[in-house]
């Protein structure tokens, strides 16, 4: 299929169907050289809403946070834009090496690595502070599920993350010129599998499930966090088969498939830690309601947190999916 061909034929397409569902409309507003995305307001709310459900779990789990929390909410959201950009140019470094002219301007995230990045930098705090810190994971755990299925709906708005041709009638067709899946892919009225909205629901059956056992709980330090690997990994190893590109490209699976394998170790990894770990109590209904009072405390650090990955993943240059 010849992009340029389809980008031009499906431009009158977009203006015909200007209510075309959530997945045809990426753009926010246009502020002069300035392009504010949809998915840069999905990932703020769900990083709004995950930040603030971790700290009543932190709150919860015998952590007394002391306010203003400016160093994590202003150093997470960063560490996790760094991580994501990061990855997404480790994973593709051949063609940022072949044309780096063309591509370091373009955007393009990938969240397993803010999440690695995040995670590590949690692990050198919790070193040098003496901070147990499989508990703080396992509240990172009950909360990272639903800020991430609120996130993979900005994908969805954005057309980043989408899945291969169905082959039939049924699908979720992208027209709008601003689409990712039309200027980049060249894939503009194809029917997709809607593989954002698969895992959009997948994070959200893993936030309720990793959520019922906490309640079912108390469970070992590192239990929780083990199931949210070992489930999270399973689901994006899985959907990864139905997401574009179709090929594999290293030994037979697709790059973020080895990824996902190393963090479904790490998972395991954290289940044998957690045999020595003494417990951590996330059970009690009333205590998460009391803790969810003291965590509304820290809106205002949460918010700045959620305008930095506003900033990081919504604001483009004139051109969608470009920063200039």
């Amino acid at each position: 299929m010849d992009a340029g061909t389809t980008q031009a034929g499906t431009s009158d397409v977009a203006a015909a169907t200007a209510s075309g569902g959530l997945h045809n409309h990426p753009v926010l507003v246009r502020l002069g050289p300035l392009t504010l995305v949809n998915f840069g307001v999905f990932v703020a709310l769900g990083g709004l809403t995950a930040g603030l459900l971790c700290a009543a779990r932190l709150e919860q789990a015998g952590f007394r946070l002391q306010s203003p929390l400016w160093l994590p909410a202003v150093g997470l959201p960063l560490l996790i834009i760094v991580g994501s950009r990061l990855m997404e140019m480790v994973v593709h470094w051949r063609v940022y090496a072949a044309d780096p002219a063309r591509k370091l301007p373009e955007t393009g995230f990938a969240f397993q690595g803010g999440l690695l990045l995040g995670a590590g930098a949690l692990l050198v705090w919790a070193w040098k502070t003496g901070t147990p810190i499989l508990r703080v994971f396992d509240a990172f755990s009950l909360s990272i599920p639903l800020g991430h299925a609120i996130g993979r709906i900005g994908c969805l708005s954005y057309g980043c993350c989408h899945g291969v041709p169905t082959g039939t009638s049924r699908g979720l067709t992208f027209v709008c010129p601003d689409s990712k899946v039309v200027w980049k892919e060249g894939l503009g009225g194809v029917p997709l599998h809607p593989t954002q909205i698969y895992a959009s629901a997948g994070n959200l059956g893993i936030f309720l499930f990793l959520n019922v056992l906490a309640f079912a709980g108390p469970w070992r330090e590192g239990t929780l966090t083990a199931a949210y690997l070992m489930s999270d990994s399973v689901g994006r190893f899985g959907i990864d088969f139905l997401r574009w590109p179709p090929m594999a490209r290293f030994r037979f699976l697709k790059p973020f498939q080895w990824v996902s394998i190393a963090l479904c170790l790490c998972g395991a990894v954290a289940l044998a830690l957690s045999r020595t770990r003494p417990e951590a109590d996330f059970s009690g209904w009333s205590e998460l309601a009391a803790s969810a009072r003291r965590a509304e405390g820290h809106l205002p650090e949460l918010g700045v947190a959620a305008l930095l990955l506003f900033a990081g993943f919504g604001i483009h240059g004139k051109k969608v999916g470009r920063y200039f």
